[in-house]
C-alpha cells in the first residue's frame, strides 16, 4: 500500500467507527426510553422487541470497535472511541445519583414537629418499615377483610401526615420528586411543567416521604389491598377523595375508606349520596368536631361525586425505576465491550517484513 495513502484510510476508518459508534448508542438507549415517550406503558419492563433492538444496538457498537483502526488508549479516547467514552462518563454520572438515592430518604424529619390537620395534630406513628411490616393481611390468624380494612385505614392515617405546601416550602417534603429519587421523573416533571404534587402509586415510597394529601392517601391504601387481592376503586367527590373496597365477595358489600382521617364508613358509595348524614358517627368517633363533619357532609353528598380509578396500575412508575438502573447500565457498556477488544487486538503477534536485501557489512 502507498505509505501517502495510509493516513487517509486511517481517518476514514476513523470517522466511520465514530458513526457506527454513535448509531449503534442511539439505538439502543433509544430503545429502552422508548416507552416513556409514550402515553400509555402497559409493560413493567422493557419488551422483548426492545430487548433485541437494545442487543442490535449493542452489536453496532461491538462492530464499530473492531472496525476503528488501533490507537494508543489515549488517543482512541479522544478519536474513535469518543462516543463510547462520553456517554460511559454520563452514565457514570448517573449511576452515582442512583446509588447516593438509596442513602438519602425521602422523609424530612420537620414531620415529627407536628402538623395540624382539621384541628388534630398529626405525627408520624411508624416508620417506613413499621409500615412494610404491618401493611400486609395476616393470613396465619386468617385475618377478616372487614378488620383488615379497618386496620390498614388506621395504619395509612398513622404512618402519614396531612401537609399541603405553600409557596414559601415548595420542596420541603419532597412533593417534586428529587434527582436523587429518580432523575426520570425529575427531568419529566420539569420538562411537563409540573406544579401539583407528585402523586406515588407504589404504597412505600408515599410513606417513606410521609407528608401526603387525601387523594395521595388513597393511592396508598389503594395500592397495597389490591396488592392483598381486594378489589378496589378510587372516589372522588366534591373537594376530597377517598377509597371504596369490597370487604365481602359473596354479599358484594363494599365501604368507603378515608385513610386522610382514619375513617371506616361501613357502607358504599350509593348508599353515602342517598343518606350523607350516615357518615356523621364515623367521624365523631375519630373526635371530630362538628364544623368539619358538616362540611364533609356536604361533599359526601354532592352530585360530583365518580368513581375516578379502577385500575390502579403502577406500571408507569415501576416502569420508570427499573429503566433509570437500565439507562446508565446500557451507557456504560459500549465503552466497556471496547477493553476486551483492544486486550485481543493487542495479543495479536505483531507482522514483520523480511528484508530481502540486508545491508553488506
Amino acid at each position: 500500500m502507498n505509505q501517502s495513502s495510509r493516513p487517509h484510510s486511517t481517518t476514514l476508518r476513523t470517522i466511520a467507527s465514530i458513526l457506527l459508534e454513535s448509531f449503534g448508542i442511539v439505538v439502543a438507549i433509544a430503545a429502552l426510553t422508548f416507552d416513556i415517550f409514550t402515553v400509555d406503558i402497559n409493560t413493567l419492563r422493557p419488551g422483548n422487541t426492545q430487548l433485541i433492538v437494545v442487543g442490535f444496538g449493542l452489536a453496532i457498537t461491538l462492530l464499530a470497535h473492531f472496525f476503528a483502526p488501533r490507537y494508543p488508549i489515549r488517543k482512541a479516547i479522544l478519536s474513535s472511541e469518543a462516543p463510547g467514552f462520553l456517554v460511559f462518563c454520563l452514565s457514570c454520572i448517573l449511576l452515582i445519583i442512583n446509588i447516593s438515592g438509596q442513602f438519602i430518604t425521602l422523609r424530612n424529619p420537620a414531620v415529627y414537629q407536628g402538623i395540624t390537620h382539621k384541628e388534630k395534630i398529626r405525627v408520624p406513628q411508624y416508620t417506613l418499615e413499621e409500615f412494610t411490616a404491618l401493611m400486609n393481611r395476616i393470613e396465619e390468624i386468617d385475618e377478616q377483610y372487614p378488620a383488615y380494612v379497618k386496620r390498614l385505614t388506621q395504619l395509612v392515617f398513622d404512618s402519614t401526615v396531612h401537609y399541603w405546601p405553600d409557596d414559601t416550602s415548595p420542596s420541603m417534603v419532597n412533593y417534586q420528586v428529587p434527582l436523587h429519587e429518580n432523575y426520570l421523573l425529575f427531568f419529566l416533571n420539569k420538562l411537563n411543567g409540573e406544579i401539583e404534587p407528585y402523586e406515588f402509586c407504589r404504597a412505600e415510597r408515599a410513606v417513606e416521604r410521609c407528608a401526603s394529601v387525601c387523594s395521595q392517601s388513597s393511592r396508598i391504601l389503594a395500592n397495597v389491598l389490591i396488592r392483598n387481592r381486594v378489589r378496589t376503586q378510587i372516589v372522588g367527590l366534591n373537594g376530597h377523595v377517598v377509597v371504596q373496597a369490597r370487604v365481602n365477595k359473596e354479599t358484594d358489600e363494599w365501604w368507603l375508606l378515608d385513610p386522610d382521617y382514619g375513617v371506616v364508613i361501613e357502607h358504599d358509595l350509593e348508599q353515602v349520596e342517598r343518606n350523607p348524614e350516615i357518615i356523621i358517627p364515623a367521624y365523631q368517633e375519630k373526635g371530630y368536631k362538628d364544623q368539619v363533619i358538616n362540611k364533609l357532609v356536604s361533599i359526601y353528598g354532592s352530585n360530583g361525586n365518580e368513581i375516578i380509578d379502577e385500575k390502579l396500575g403502577c406500571e408507569r412508575e415501576e416502569h420508570l425505576y427499573l429503566l433509570k438502573w437500565l439507562i446508565p447500565i446500557t451507557g456504560m457498556l459500549p465503552f466497556l465491550m471496547y477493553l476486551p477488544v483492544r486486550f485481543f487486538q493487542d495479543r495479536k503477534p505483531e507482522k514483520y517484513e523480511i528484508d530481502k536485501n540486508p545491508p553488506n557489512n
